[in-house]
């Protein structure tokens, strides 16, 4: 093996576990429904870190009542029951008026940032 090849293997290989981390704690998510409008759009895609939920955060959850589908809600009450989230925008949001507290296991994902579209970039409205 050439001398130029290994520190490039090294590279590679140092850059693949980076990503299989990075993975592990941020993944990125895209808004289909308007239950968070007008904080939340159809189309934004979000930036979410896997992090204990605050109460005001938005926040990634698995949905109660089918648990192969994630909701993008905001977080109102922490208590030991359980968490209570719900939608901005109570007319087009299922939340916890409809399905309750869910358990703070079912939250661990917490959105930090809008990355598109470029005009709505930032954290405006996530906290």
């Amino acid at each position: 093996m050439g001398r130029g090849i290994l520190p490039l293997l090294v590279l590679l290989v140092l850059g693949a576990l980076a990503a299989l981390v990075a993975r592990r704690w941020l993944d990125v998510v895209e808004v289909r429904g308007r239950s968070m409008a007008p904080a939340l759009l159809p189309g934004d895609r979000l930036l979410v870190l896997r992090a204990p939920a605050r109460i005001g955060d938005v926040v990634l959850a698995f949905d109660p009542r089918n648990p192969g589908r994630e909701l993008i809600k905001r977080v109102t009450a922490i208590e030991d029951s359980g968490i209570t989230l719900h939608g901005d925008n109570p007319s087009a949001s299922t939340d916890a008026r409809t399905f309750g507290a869910i358990p703070t296991a079912a939250v661990d994902w917490r959105v930090v940032l809008r990355y598109w579209p470029f005009r709505r970039v930032g954290r405006r409205n996530l906290r």
